[in-house]
Formats: C-alpha cells, sequence, structure tokens
C-alpha cells in the first residue's frame, strides 16, 4: 500500500531584518510552503495559529524578544513544544549554541547560509518529525527500548587528530576506529555494522568521498547516516558530499554539544526508519495472509471486486472485471484512472461523491453505468465502504460492482411501456402529465413562463379511411419525427391520443416568440407525406395556453389549451389561437408581418436611405449612414422598430442584413465612380449576424464582389453586444479590422463599457447615443456624460460621432467640447439614394456659430 502524496511542509521563518528573509524565503520557497515573522512575539502567535508550522528558522539576536525567549516559550507550551527549531545565526561560540541546545533547539546554521546545507538540515528535521508522528511510535518506542548502545564508526588515517571526538562520545556509544577507507568499508560490511559514520574526507590513497560512495552503494548503505568530519568549509565539496548521500558536516575544531545533537538525530532517524522497515514487512506479512484468504473468496465470487489504496491505486482487483468490463486486473494496475474514465459521464459525478462520503462501518451502494471495452454499455450497482487498520490508518476503499444490466432492462422495458406511445415512441399521456406538473412546479419556483401547446391533426381521419390504418401508423410516424426534428431541446413532446400531441415549450427571451413556433409547426406538419406508393397530404389546428396567464395548475392550463384549440378548429385548417383572443390577434399580424417581409426580399421592397454626417470644425459632409426602409405595397412605409426586432426574432435578419451590406458597398462604388463618395458609409451589423459566425466571410465576399476600398465601408455594432459577448465581438473586430474596413460602437454609453475593455476594441469610433445628445444643453448630467465620452474616445485615439443633433445649440456645444463629427436632422433626415446623392454634389458647409454666453455645468464653449 503507497501512503497518499503529503501536501508541502510549512516552514515559518523569523528574522528582523527584511533581507534575510528574503534570502532564506528565495532559497525554500519552491519545495515548502513559507510563512514569516519580523518579530518573536509575531512568531509566537504564528506558531500556535492554525495550521501550525511544521518547521521553525529563528534568527537568535533581534530587538524585544530575542531567539532564546521564543525558543523557551515555544518549548514550554504543550501545543507547540514538538514543532522542530533550527537557529538561523551569525553567533558562532561554543556558549551560545549550548545554551540553544539546552533549551531544545534541534539544529544550528550559520550565516551566510549555505542553501545546499539548509536544505538538508530541514529535510532532515522534518523527515524525524515525521516518524515520531507515525501512528506506529508506540510500538517503535517499545522496539527502541530494548536495543543495545548505537555504534559509531570514526574513520580518520591519523585518529589523534579526532581523540577528543571520541573521549567525548564514549559515554553514550559504542566507537570503532578504522584509519582507511578500505578498513571502514570492511567493518560497514561486517557482522556488526554501526549505526553512524563519522567520516574524514582528506586521506591517503582512499579519501572520504570515495569511502562514502562506496558506502552508499552497499545494501544497507541507504539507511546508514555518514557524517563528514573535516575542514573543509568550501560550498562546492559540501554539495560535491550531499550528492553522494551523506547525511551532514561537522567541521572541525569541533563544538562537541553540537557534534552530539548532530548524532543523536541522525541515529535516532535512522532507527526510526529501521523500526518501520521491520513493521511495514511485519504487517505486509500478515496482510498477504488476509489477502490469500480474502483472493479465493473474491476470485470466485461472480461480481467485480476490489480494493483502492488512499491514493486512488488499485491493490485488489478480483479477474470477474474482465467478464463485466472487458479490461483485465492488469489494466487497472497499470492506470489508477481507468475506472472513472469508463464510468458513464452522467454518472461520474455521483460515483466520485460515493467514494467521498463513505463512512467507517456502513456500506455505501449506488446504480451507475459504465462503457465497456467493445463500447457497449453496463450497469452496475456499487457498494463501497471504506477500510481502517486497527490504529484507525485508512487503509483505502473495498467495495463490489454486481453487474444488474438485465434487471435494468427489464425495469427500463417495463418503464418504456409505461410511459411511452409504443407506435411513435413519444411520451404518452400519463408521462407528460407529470411533465406538464414538474413544470409548473419549476416556473412557480422561479417565477418563470411557458407555453402549452395543443395539436390536433386535420384530416387524419380520411387517410385512415382512405389508405388504410397502417398508413394512418405510418403517417404518424412521421409527425413525430417531424416534431422531434423541429423541437430539437425540447423533452416535453408528447401523443397523447389518436391524432393529438402536447407540447410544453418554455420562454426564452433569445428564441422565436410561441407564435412563431406554433407557425413552424404548422407548416412541417402541412408538407406532403409518402405514404408506401401514395402521397398525402394533411393540416394542423394548435390550441396554445400560456402559463401562470391561462392557469395556475396543470389540469386548468390544460382545459385552456383545448379550449384554445376547439376555437382554431371552429376556423377551418392550418389554424393556431391563444387562450386569449388578444393575443390570437397579435399574433396574426405578426405572422403576416413575417410572410410579408419575406415576400419583400424576392419583390424589391426595401430600400436604403442615407443620413448624412457631417465634420463639427469644418461643417463638410464626411460620411453617411445607411438606414433599411421598407414601403409595403398595402401598408405603406413601414418602421424599422416594427420589423427588424421581428426579422431578428424569426432568423431573416441575416438575409436582411446581406442585403444591406451588398446594396451599401454597390452605392459605394457608384458614387466612387462619380467622385462624390463620401469617406466612409456606414452600416448596422445586427448581433444575430455576429452570433452566426457568417459575418466575416459574407463582408470579404461582398469587398472582393464590388471592388470598393475597404475604407470606404464602416460598420456600426452596437456596445451592448460587444459587453455581451465579449471574446467573440473582440476577435471579429481585430478580424474586420485587418480586412481595412471602419469600425465604430454604436448607441455609446447605454452599455457596460469600461476604459480597459475599450482599450481593448480594436475600433476607430464611438457613436454617443442619441438619448444623451438630445436634452444634453438642458440636462446637466446628459452634458457630463457626453463631455466624458468624447474625452474617453480622444484619449484612445477614436473619432467620436454624436447622433440626434437637431439644435444649432446642440452643435455648438458638442464643437466646444471637441467633438468631432455629427448627424441628426440638423443636417438632413435619412434621404433616398437620388436625393442623397445631389445633397453630396451640392451640400454646402454648416457654419457653427460659437455663443460665448451658452453654459452647461460651468463650461463655457470656447471658440
Amino acid at each position: 500500500m503507497t501512503d497518499t502524496a503529503a501536501p508541502r511542509a510549512r516552514i515559518l521563518i523569523v528574522d528582523d531584518v527584511p533581507e534575510n528573509l528574503h534570502a532564506l524565503m528565495n532559497i525554500l520557497r519552491s519545495d515548502h510552503a513559507i510563512v514569516a515573522a519580523t518579530s518573536g512575539e509575531k512568531a509566537l502567535a504564528l506558531a500556535r495559529a492554525q495550521p501550525q508550522p511544521d518547521m521553525i528558522l529563528l534568527d537568535i539576536k533581534m530587538p524585544g524578544m530575542d531567539g532564546y525567549s521564543v525558543l523557551s516559550h515555544l518549548k514550554a507550551d504543550p501545543a507547540t513544544a514538538a514543532i522542530p527549531v533550527i537557529f538561523v545565526t551569525a553567533l558562532t561560540e561554543a556558549a551560545d549554541e549550548a545554551r540553544g541546545l539546552k533549551l531544545g533547539v534541534a539544529d544550528y546554521i550559520t550565516k551566510p547560509v549555505n542553501p545546499d546545507l539548509l536544505r538538508l538540515r530541514i529535510a532532515t528535521q522534518l523527515e524525524l518529525r515525521r516518524h515520531r508522528r507515525h501512528p506506529l511510535q508506540a510500538e517503535i518506542a517499545c522496539a527502541r527500548a530494548g536495543t543495545r548502545r548505537p555504534t559509531l564508526l570514526v574513520v580518520d588515517d591519523v585518529p589523534d587528530n579526532i581523540h577528543e571526538l571520541i573521549e567525548a562520545l564514549r559515554d553514550e556509544y559504542r566507537i570503532t576506529v578504522a584509519s582507511s577507507g578500505p578498513k571502514a568499508l570492511q567493518i560497514v560490511q561486517g557482522d556488526d555494522p554501526p549505526d553512524l559514520v563519522l567520516l574524514d574526507i582528506v586521506m591517503p590513497d582512499m579519501d572520504g568521498y570515495e569511502v562514502c560512495r562506496r558506502i552508499k552503494a552497499l545494501p544497507l548503505g541507504p539507511r546508514l547516516p555518514v557524517i563528514f568530519v573535516t575542514v573543509v568549509d568550501a560550498s562546492e565539496k559540501k554539495v560535491q558530499g550531499f550528492g553522494l548521500g551523506a547525511a551532514d558536516y561537522i567541521t572541525k575544531p569541533f563544538d562537541i554539544d553540537e557534534v552530539r545533537a548532530r548524532v543523536r538525530t541522525h541515529i535516532e532517524l535512522s532507527r526510526l526508519q529501521r523500526c518501520l522497515e521491520e513493521l511495514v514487512a511485519q504487517r505486509t506479512a500478515l496482510l498477504e495472509k488476509s489477502e490469500e484468504k480474502y483472493r479465493i473468496l473474491a476470485e470466485y465470487s461472480p461480481n467485480w471486486e476490489y480494493w483502492v489504496a488512499p491514493d486512488g491505486s488499485h491493490l485488489y482487483v478480483s479477474p470477474a472485471c474482465g467478464d463485466v468490463s472487458g479490461y483485465s486486473p492488469a489494466d487497472f494496475f497499470a492506470d489508477p484512472a481507468l475506472m472513472a474514465s469508463i464510468i458513464h459521464p452522467d454518472d461520474r459525478t455521483q460515483w466520485a461523491a460515493q467514494q467521498a462520503r463513505a463512512v467507517p462501518g456502513e456500506a455505501s451502494a449506488t446504480v451507475l453505468r459504465i462503457r465497456t471495452r467493445d463500447g457497449g454499455e453496463r450497469w452496475l450497482e456499487h457498494v463501497v465502504k471504506p477500510v481502517f487498520s486497527p490504529a484507525g490508518q485508512l487503509l483505502g476503499l473495498r467495495g463490489s460492482y454486481g453487474d444488474i444490466t438485465q434487471r435494468r432492462q427489464a425495469e427500463q422495458q417495463l418503464d418504456y411501456v409505461t410511459h411511452r406511445d409504443a407506435l411513435t415512441g413519444l411520451p404518452n399521456r400519463a408521462l407528460f402529465t407529470e411533465f406538464l406538473d414538474q413544470a409548473v412546479q419549476k416556473a412557480a419556483h422561479s417565477r418563470g413562463e411557458f407555453s402549452l401547446l395543443f395539436i390536433n391533426l386535420d384530416g387524419f381521419k380520411t387517410i385512415n379511411e382512405s389508405l388504410g390504418r397502417s398508413a394512418g401508423d405510418q403517417l404518424l410516424i412521421e409527425v413525430a419525427r417531424r416534431l422531434r426534428e423541429l423541437l430539437p431541446g425540447v423533452d416535453a413532446v408528447a401523443r397523447v391520443g389518436g391524432d393529438e400531441f402536447n407540447v410544453i415549450v418554455e420562454h426564452d427571451v433569445a428564441g422565436l416568440g410561441i407564435d412563431l413556433v406554433a407557425q413552424r409547426i404548422i407548416n412541417a406538419l402541412s408538407h406532403s407525406y409518402q405514404l408506401g406508393a401514395q402521397s398525402a397530404y394533411i393540416g394542423a389546428c394548435i390550441g396554445i395556453a400560456q402559463y401562470p396567464a391561462d392557469g395556475p395548475a396543470a389540469e386548468s392550463l390544460l382545459n385552456s389549451a383545448d379550449a384554445a384549440l376547439h376555437r382554431a378548429k371552429a376556423q377551418g385548417r392550418n389554424v393556431l389561437r391563444f387562450f386569449s383572443p388578444e393575443l390570437t390577434i397579435r399574433a396574426r399580424e405578426r405572422l403576416s408581418l413575417e410572410a410579408d417581409l419575406r415576400r419583400a426580399l424576392q419583390q424589391g421592397e426595401l430600400a436604403l436611405h442615407y443620413q448624412p454626417q457631417v465634420d463639427l470644425r469644418s461643417g463638410r459632409i464626411v460620411g453617411v449612414e445607411a438606414l433599411l426602409r421598407w414601403r409595403h405595397p398595402q401598408r405603406g412605409w413601414i418602421a424599422p422598430g416594427a420589423f427588424i426586432p421581428l426579422a431578428e426574432e424569426c432568423g431573416l435578419i441575416i438575409e436582411l442584413g446581406d442585403w444591406v451590406l451588398r446594396a451599401a458597398c454597390e452605392q459605394i462604388r457608384h458614387w466612387s465612380d462619380a467622385g462624390v463618395a463620401p469617406r466612409q458609409t456606414a452600416v448596422n451589423i445586427s448581433a444575430v449576424q455576429i452570433s452566426s459566425g457568417g459575418l466575416l466571410d459574407t463582408v470579404r465576399r461582398t469587398l472582393a464582389a464590388t471592388g470598393i476600398a475597404p475604407d470606404r465601408l464602416e460598420l456600426e455594432i452596437t456596445e451592448s453586444f460587444v459587453m455581451f459577448e465579449r471574446e467573440r465581438s473582440f476577435k471579429l473586430l481585430a478580424d474586420l479590422r485587418a480586412l481595412g474596413v471602419q469600425l465604430s460602437i454604436d448607441d455609446f454609453g447605454t452599455g457596460y463599457s469600461s476604459l480597459a475593455y475599450l482599450q481593448q476594441l480594436e475600433v476607430h469610433k464611438l457613436k454617443i447615443d442619441i438619448s444623451f445628445v438630445r436634452n444634453m444643453t438642458r440636462n446637466r448630467g446628459n452634458a457630463s456624460i457626453v463631455k466624458a465620452v468624447i474625452a474617453m474616445g480622444h484619449s484612445l485615439g477614436l473619432e467620436v460621432i454624436a447622433e440626434g443633433v437637431e439644435e444649432i445649440e446642440q452643435a455648438a456645444h458638442l464643437l466646444a467640447l471637441q467633438c468631432d463629427v455629427m448627424q441628426g436632422y440638423l443636417v438632413s433626415k435619412p434621404l433616398p439614394v437620388d436625393d442623397i446623392t445631389r445633397l453630396l454634389e451640392s451640400f454646402e458647409p454648416i457654419v457653427i456659430p460659437v455663443d460665448e454666453t451658452l453654459a452647461i455645468g460651468g463650461l463655457k464653449p470656447q471658440a
């Protein structure tokens, strides 16, 4: 079993000098989580806070509370006593070290700090603390109590050099001495190997580095700590020793208290590691016996049994996994994530939640699907519970997967028969009633709205009587198919009677109106049906009730839709009626207008009018805006506000937009050939055109077909859509700008633009919305907004255009505010092509007077 990955150790660094703090943080931050304190009082507070640090690096010499005082408080408090502390200090006197060791410091690092030595000593103390906190610590302590005194091997070619060291340690340890590297290796490989080696570096023939390398290559080498004893203090030499596996360095001349502390630390760490290995080996042997019994039981079970470690790796998988999933146990051992990957995407969340909420002593069960190796699907009943050792340590999860595919298929078949129409596969009346109840509850909770459509086929009885019931069944199947195809996101489409269907449509502000949806259904069902060798036609009537206006509950809503259907059928074929008569009238008007608009595209009823844009400084025309107009043969001119929103809703706006773009570019071509083309001609772009994703290609094709200079064309996009579809809009604007066309943000000030987003928009112009310009000479708030927009636009290098200028006073104020261009009835209303062409040919510059008496909020126009 493998342990779960441990989080990064949390190190508290305490130093009153910021430069020292930063130096230590730079050394350690890549491997550890760092917390810093610049005073002893702050250090004590952080040590007691949760989560506690795993280690403290503590400066000694600090104002106020010094390191010794901090250490005393830490060791006196049971909550912090176990945290190892390493002094990082410039004090090197033996008395200083002795004082710290007596107080309980774990180690010393002297300044300037050697990064490799610091990392090594931190790693040693962290590992020692981890072993001391191990759940088997009591058993380890018992094992250690009965052992002999530890043995130290001192290796030096001149033993007298370390006589003082040997004398200081012989009371606590058994001492063995080797005068050469080969002799040391012989003792290490003997029957009674040492517990730690104190190794001189500078020796003839075989130096200490080579001796260390050979010791570490032996079977016991990784567990045998080696401490170099040397006068060498160069950083590169120490790095070389660490690379060979040295546990630490002791530098001559010796500080005996420091030596004792270092030796004691590595002896304890070595013993703890050894005891743990022995205990793990014992537990593993016992576990293997238990596992053998379990394996015999599990491998003869038809269920797929498993055991996963806390880290998610598999410890056991029974052979039945192959029968169920097609994957072998070896596949699961090799890839711990395999199980999660084969679980059906819709069931992964509940499977993960089941794993996470497993509690001791309780088996958790759930049903889920998997994808088998051959691409099939299986239903499994999953039972799982956590496993713990006697000491309370989590050993992982054990569970089983039972194959219940046949049972589930039988249940689904029964459910299908109970809730589905056998002929069409659509929900039947019983299931639709459940759908309608759920829709009412959901809408009541969210204060939402939806529509209930009651559809009845016209002429179905005639089909049955003339062509037979099999032809009638074939027609009903095709009706169901057309409904599903027309309403791909709607689940609640049901056959509730012989030729009757119900549909629930939730209201979507971005989608079609329900009248248009109903008309689409009528149109789709009125197309011919191929019934064998015979073609047939039917119609459909639809009654519509709306929640909550036409009924607060499912039953009353059904009654309202049924009443609306009866009124529709009384008027003939292919009729839709709302339960509310005024909605029916409004729907008829909208449907009639949509049909007329589609015809208008083919019959030349659409035209472009152009409104001039004048430079406020020169008074000359610098551009025009193309505006769509519709002259209906019976109704006359229809305002754009009456048909543009309908065109956007029913999807006709893309075709209209393409027509406007092509007509405007062709007119630019004519004006260019005649030498009267304005600097730019602006065309409004609908949000639907942008969302469709085809605008860039359409502009590119139109420019190529008409051959106009791209910078003669200006495209206007509303600010609100740019902010709503930021990523798509930013990308599109950049691509359009690359074509060379001019770009402007329309209705600026009505959305939620910020300076940060404006800086990202690759546009050329801002158009101030007419609502701010209209009252700017009388409303100080509007005047302030206009002033701010002009300043913002100019700061970004954009040209600013004011819309809706109708009074000379407005023009004067705009000129005073240094606005660039104006557009509005003061210059001209939108004009047909012939009139705007004559205006371009004969226009005299407008002179805008500057009235020194005009003031808005303290602003005086400047000449």
